[in-house]
């Protein structure tokens, strides 16, 4: 019997291969990408030479793999509905349900063998392609594609993924066909056909999750709030977005079967048409629009993350270099203490180089990082009071620094009133006062010429004060409960380009490095920050454009499987219509009018929800030190347009399949 059935399901995948092979193509891609990324994540070269990378690929191989379990057990949902008539004589011809069932299991497990060997090939030829891709984003040049080898633990990683898969998609295909009749599988065949009921309970609910989740994403303030509001408004959203395609779609359909032109012959097919079955039609229409908003949303996002790292190093530090004690300067310490302390830094600066000429734009900075409370124009105590309270607002960063060293930065001769400070922040849009109270005192607000304090990854303002007797005063107010705020002093510096020192960079930073360590100091450098930020956020880049390939995969199949499905239901009704005499141009005008829904309806929810969704995302951006909206949205459109581009391509094929199994 077991060789009957070997035959009986080797012949079956055979016959339904036009759904069989995409399902395999589309799998094994998204399984690669799992391999892939282990494969990075363990291999040397990445772990010794990007040692902050592989917690960000961890983090997306994670989210891969849960979307590529959700993705194929929905995909195999789909085929094995698809072949219920098939089952359901499969019983009338006397074969029982466990026959059914190690059937499946036989046509599941040559599958999901094909799927792993496939998966496990593409992911090591792409998996050299990504490698060099991945060091080509981090500004890696020494990279070599020696340097990539197989990785038979990620091999084994991708197996055991594989089989766990296989076995919930046997389990719940077999749950499907459960103790079913031939007439109730034959039923399910034609499940699309009904209207869904409950229709303004489900319609009601999904515009009451939109509103909600559009609220929260336009309202978040700051990131956050950004932060905690985003996944709530993503849940929501996707939600609401099934609940309105499914139900709501009803509703309009029925208001154009009220409207006059609903009885002319091209509208009258096509409206009716959709109706019957928009239950299944709502349920990939919602998909696509959900994957394609993942796509845009995913891929544009982690472009403006990478774009913003030159602007998160240069915020960081204003010169190539710096040195800054171990300990920070308590505020009790003395202007003229603190000035030796500056000289003797600027003195072992000038000892690290050959000729002190050679040394470019040499200033000590004096500065205090402040946690405060923005509520209004106070900036407040962040930490409790002695009484416990604690006032609401928005938490933020005040860079508090001495006008001096500003100057000297910036190489500017700026002067203050008592009563002013020059302020900059890397979110404009709490820069809403020209007065702010800070540290209970009544400010004057000069604007700065440029944000400052994008490294940091909440809302943060640079605060330049006229003196260090000001700053120390600042410091001492918002030192509360044992929390004390001290002074750090910094000195920074260039190199002339020309320099021996400058010539051979790594020479001269390690023996900068070891000065600094006999004399209890840290060095940082912008190569180091740079170094920093590319293995960071060029790590999320990597992987937003990997998980935007899965998304855009299963967009594809997504529509694949709609048209076919739209294919083979409305074959019959379209046979029937030429028999009647109805001319070729109108079937096909009809037929065109019921797959438009596909082409704009979904992308058109797609691209109102990044609208919605670029607002929070700015915020979510600030993490990573990205602050222009204006870049976000213009990656956002660069996105869009390229994905449309590809949508229509992908369109016009699967339409083409469509066209061909109707005639």
């Amino acid at each position: 019997m077991t060789s009957i059935l070997s035959k009986f399901a080797l012949k079956n995948m055979k016959t339904n291969r036009v759904m069989l092979v995409p399902f395999i193509l589309s799998s094994s891609i998204m399984l690669s990408l799992f391999y892939i990324m282990r494969s990075l994540v363990s291999n040397d070269y990445v772990i010794h030479r990007h040692k902050d990378l592989p917690m960000v690929i961890n983090f997306g191989t994670l989210i891969v793999a849960i979307f590529t379990f959700m993705f194929i057990i929905y995909a195999n949902r789909y085929l094995i509905k698809r072949r219920s008539k098939e089952f359901a004589l499969y019983s009338i011809l006397g074969l029982e349900t466990r026959h059914i069932r190690k059937s499946i299991f036989i046509e599941e497990f040559i599958t999901f063998l094909v799927i792993g060997i496939l998966s496990l090939l593409e992911g090591h030829v792409f998996g050299k392609l990504s490698f060099l891709g991945l060091n080509k984003i981090m500004k890696d040049v020494n990279v070599k594609l020696m340097n990539y080898t197989f990785s038979y633990k990620s091999a084994l990683y991708l197996f055991i993924f594989t089989a766990i898969i296989f076995i919930a998609v046997y389990i719940i295909s077999c749950w499907n066909i459960r103790a079913v009749s031939p007439m109730q599988l034959l039923a399910q065949q034609k499940a699309g056909q009904k209207e869904p009921k409950s229709k303004f309970i489900i319609s009601l609910l999904g515009v009451l999750l939109l509103a909600g989740g559009y609220y929260l994403a336009l309202a978040s303030d700051g990131t956050l709030n950004s932060l905690k509001n985003f996944f709530v408004a993503v849940v929501m959203v996707i939600g609401a977005t099934y609940f309105l395609f499914v139900s709501f779609s009803i509703w309009i359909l029925k208001l154009l079967k009220k409207r006059e032109s609903y009885y002319k012959t091209k509208n009258f097919l096509s409206i009716s048409g959709m109706l019957y079955r928009m239950k299944a039609n709502g349920m990939g229409l919602a998909s696509i629009a959900v994957m394609s908003t993942s796509v845009i949303v995913t891929i544009g996002s982690t472009m403006s993350i990478y774009s913003g790292i030159e602007g998160v190093v240069n915020s960081k530090l204003a010169r190539d270099y710096s040195i800054s004690y171990e300990d920070r300067i308590p505020a009790s310490m003395s202007n003229d203490e603190i000035i030796k302390i500056e000289k003797s830094m600027t003195d072992l600066v000038k000892s690290t180089v050959t000729d002190k000429s050679d040394i470019k734009g040499l200033y000590t900075k004096r500065s205090s990082l402040v946690p405060m409370l923005k509520s209004g124009s106070k900036l407040d105590i962040l930490q409790k009071t002695k009484s416990g309270k604690k006032p609401s607002g928005l938490p933020v960063y005040g860079l508090i620094e001495t006008l001096d060293s500003y100057n000297r930065s910036k190489g500017k001769n700026i002067s203050l009133e008592d009563n002013q400070v020059l302020m900059t922040s890397n979110n404009k849009r709490i820069m809403d006062y020209d007065h702010f109270k800070i540290a209970d005192k009544n400010y004057r607000v000069i604007r700065g010429e440029s944000d400052s304090g994008s490294e940091y990854a909440i809302d943060a303002y640079h605060i330049v004060v006229k003196d260090y007797k000001t700053m120390v005063d600042i410091n001492k107010y918002y030192s509360v409960n044992n929390y004390k705020i001290d002074t750090n002093i910094e000195a920074l510096w260039n190199l002339d380009k020309n320099s021996s020192e400058a010539r051979n960079e790594s020479a001269y930073t390690k023996t900068l490095k070891s000065v600094a360590s006999r004399n209890n100091m840290d060095v940082l450098t912008k190569v180091d920050v740079r170094e920093i930020g590319y293995n960071f956020n060029g790590g999320f880049l990597f992987i937003g454009i990997l998980i935007g390939i899965m998304f855009l995969v299963g967009t594809v199949l997504v529509t694949y499987y709609k048209q076919l499905t739209e294919g083979y239901e409305d074959r019959a009704n379209y046979q029937i219509m030429k028999k009647v005499g109805l001319p070729d141009d109108m079937i096909k005008k009809t037929a065109s009018s019921q797959i438009i829904w596909m082409l704009f309806i979904p992308l058109f929810v797609a691209v109102v929800h990044t609208a919605v969704a670029s607002k929070v995302l700015s915020g979510l951006l600030g993490l990573f030190g990205v602050w222009s909206y204006g870049i976000l949205v213009k990656n956002l459109l660069i996105v869009t347009l390229v994905f449309l581009v590809f949508y229509l391509v992908v369109f016009k094929i699967t339409s083409n399949i469509y066209y061909k199994i109707v005639n």
